[in-house]
């Protein structure tokens, strides 16, 4: 049989031997691509459905996997015995190097290897290897959780090796294209320190010392700009060298190589605001450096900007030169014990025993981390984090007090899980502190449009930022969606656009429902039908509306709240964001919601709502005139008139003009008519 083949390193392909396979559609080729990069073990149908759905798996999901696989089986020919049905789920067998994010994780630990054995030339033979196999972003022709995770995790190990080449290359003396390799590094990842530092040295050592100095300039610009933050102490220091020295500095020592490079901070998580959460953290990262210890919780809606004020925090503790430890759950890895913790500590060859035993590893390697310096150790997405993982963190805050150790987690509403919420509550009662992330002002939310347009938003761009309701992601999609559509042009240098309120492009939508997904199914599915009732609503209406009592709703209603979905309207509940109504109305099919909309409206009126609202729907619903329109119409014109003419002026021209009408009913919408007109 012919070897297949596998690369995720760019669009993600296969071949039998030679021949190239047609994966075929995209939610198929998403499925390849999870068994491929689970190579050799049971991926189950459960996890197969949320790394292609999420949250918002149709129920056909499990048929649809079925199908895909079939279709896979048959596209892969000779090969298709590779990709086996299980009680525990579906394997694709693939031989050791078949895969090629295989191969490049393998050729930089051999790198490793080698340079931690005194042979930097073989090390950077290895790394070049490596890196030749990457033709692109990380699984560019594939959407969905697990390829959006996976790619992140890539990624970063891609600039850990570029940086690791560009150490050992410099230590040897350098070459004639490590002045352009480094040059490239930085165009592409402008806030990654250490590619500014090694072009600085290669520079200076170039005898271009001019330059390099003004490397350094450039990036104090950018950090400054896009985080708000000074270079840090390298940086710095390298900076004075030049200044001082006549001769080019002494090359990086081999050692470094070995040091795990620091992560890059996301130019879509570039900070904008938040000057007095920043200030607090900063003030906490000053006192741990005195061996003082701290808590920190930050929560907030998703998008909020969590991950963008960690990011920023870390960058000031690398500046202050406090070690960091920092992982980042993924929902995917959730029911694996202590996964985040392993990551965020470099623990993931530590045995995997009993949880108890696992947990007190953890906090010995973290005693003997802070025996030496303070510790800075941070877990983002700590929703989904496992529960052993939980344990540990929830220890750790108790031990706080006698370590110089600032312990920082952010997370999202979930809830769910009461075990989270549980070790939320210790933060308080350890004198910790809760940073709850709030809408940003609108002024924040302009530079945000500026920033991701490229120039200074114009009045009708500042006009939408209502729109993103104080959310920086929300903000970034709905600027990017609207340059996609070409809906952004510039005007005397300022970003201009047709600005419609009923125009929200697709994309921010769409990443509004995504951020719903934390919440149950029943909740989102009684949101839905909420969001149809307008910003504001009863729960009797939803209730009339669903068919379903409302003692049966409430739960899953008072979930919404908790998660911030929803907040309290006096005797009625409102959507916090008119966003996120907007959004769930829009992900019901377009072809529903009329008859939804008149479904709503007689059920309003069975239940005595108010006649604007009745109104709103059934101007809403299909444009046929029916029996029971006419006669709510006849009983409630008079009074819709009054309180709401123009909606009275077209229910009644389409009852007099689409419905064969008694005498008597058509006398009395006359009437209203005419009454209307003067």
């Amino acid at each position: 049989m012919r070897r297949l083949r596998v690369t995720v390193l760019g669009p993600v392909r296969a071949w039998n031997g030679e021949v190239e396979i047609d994966l075929g559609p995209a939610r198929r080729r998403a499925l390849f691509a999870m068994l491929a990069a689970n190579a050799n073990r049971p991926v189950t149908r459960a996890e197969l459905i949320r790394a292609l759905w999420g949250e918002s798996a149709p129920s056909a999901a499990a048929g649809n996997i079925y199908t895909y696989v079939s279709g896979l089986r048959r596209a892969l020919g000779p090969a298709g015995g590779l990709l086996r049905s299980g009680r525990a789920g579906y394997t694709l067998r693939l031989e050791p190097g078949a895969l090629d994010a295989d191969r490049f994780e393998t050729l930089c630990e051999a790198a490793g290897a080698q340079a931690g054995a005194g042979r930097p030339g073989p090390a950077v033979a290895l790394l070049d290897e490596a890196l030749a196999l990457w033709r692109g972003e990380a699984y560019a022709n594939v959407t969905g959780l697990f390829a959006d995770l996976d790619r992140h995790r890539l990624a970063e190990l891609r600039i850990g090796a570029a940086e690791r080449r560009a150490r050992l290359v410099l230590a040897g003396g350098g070459d004639d294209a490590l002045i352009a390799d480094l040059t490239a590094l930085v165009r592409d990842h402008p806030l990654h320190e250490p590619f500014h530092e090694l072009l600085m040295c290669a520079l200076h050592r170039a005898g271009r010392g001019t330059e390099a100095l003004d490397v350094f300039h450039a990036a104090r610009r950018v950090l400054v700009d896009e985080l708000g933050v000074e270079p840090g102490p390298a940086l710095r220091e390298l900076q004075s060298r030049i200044l001082a020295e006549p001769v080019p500095p002494v090359p990086v020592a081999p050692a470094a190589v070995a040091a795990p490079a620091a992560p890059a901070v996301s130019r879509r998580g570039r900070l904008v605001g938040r000057d007095a959460e920043l200030a607090l953290l900063r003030d906490l990262l000053d006192a741990v450096g005195v061996g003082r210890s701290a808590i920190v919780w930050i929560e907030g809606e998703p998008g909020i900007g969590k991950s963008a004020l960690l990011d920023a925090a870390l960058h000031e503790a690398r500046a202050r030169g406090h070690r960091i430890a920092r992982g980042s759950a993924e929902e995917l890895s959730s029911r694996i014990p202590l996964h985040v913790m392993r990551r965020a500590l470099r623990l993931e060859d530590a045995p995997h025993d009993d949880p108890a035993a696992a947990v007190d590893r953890v906090l010995d390697h973290v005693r003997g981390l802070t025996a030496t310096g303070p510790l800075v150790l941070a877990v983002d997405h700590l929703q989904w984090a496992d529960e052993v993982s939980l344990l540990a963190w929830e220890r750790l805050a108790a031990l706080t007090r006698w370590m110089p150790l600032l312990l920082v987690a952010t997370a999202r509403p979930e809830p769910g899980r009461r075990d989270l919420a549980r070790v939320r509550r210790g933060v308080s009662t350890r004198d910790g502190h809760l940073i709850r992330l709030t809408p940003l002002p609108p002024s924040d939310i302009e530079q945000i449009f500026g920033r991701t347009v490229g120039v200074p938003p114009g009045a009708t761009l500042r006009s939408l930022a209502p729109l993103a309701a104080g959310n920086p992601l929300y903000a970034r999609e709905l600027v990017s969606g609207l340059v996609a559509e070409d809906g952004v042009r510039v005007v005397d240098g300022l970003a201009e656009v047709d600005a419609r309120a009923d125009d929200m492009p697709r994309a921010l939508l769409d990443t509004v429902r995504a951020s719903l997904d934390h919440l149950s199914p029943g909740a989102r599915e009684s949101l839905r039908y909420a969001a149809l009732l307008g910003d504001e609503f009863a729960v009797a209406e939803v209730a009339a509306v669903t068919g379903r009592s409302p003692f049966d709703l409430m739960a899953e209603l008072e979930e919404a709240v908790t998660a911030d979905v929803l907040v309290d309207a006096g005797s009625e509940l409102a959507f916090r964001q008119p966003v996120l109504r907007r959004a769930l109305a829009g992900s019901i099919p377009a072809a529903l919601r009329p008859t939804l909309h008149r479904h709503a409206a007689q059920a309003l009126a069975d239940n005595g709502g108010a006649v604007t609202r009745i109104a709103d729907h059934l101007l809403a619903g299909p444009p046929e005139v029916d029996e029971w329109l006419v006669d709510w119409l006849v009983a409630h014109g008079a009074e819709l008139s009054r309180r709401a003419p123009e909606a009275a002026r077209e229910l009644v021209r389409r009852a007099l003009a689409g419905h064969p009408l008694p005498p008597a009913q058509r006398a009395t919408l006359a009437a209203l008519r005419d009454g209307l007109d003067r």
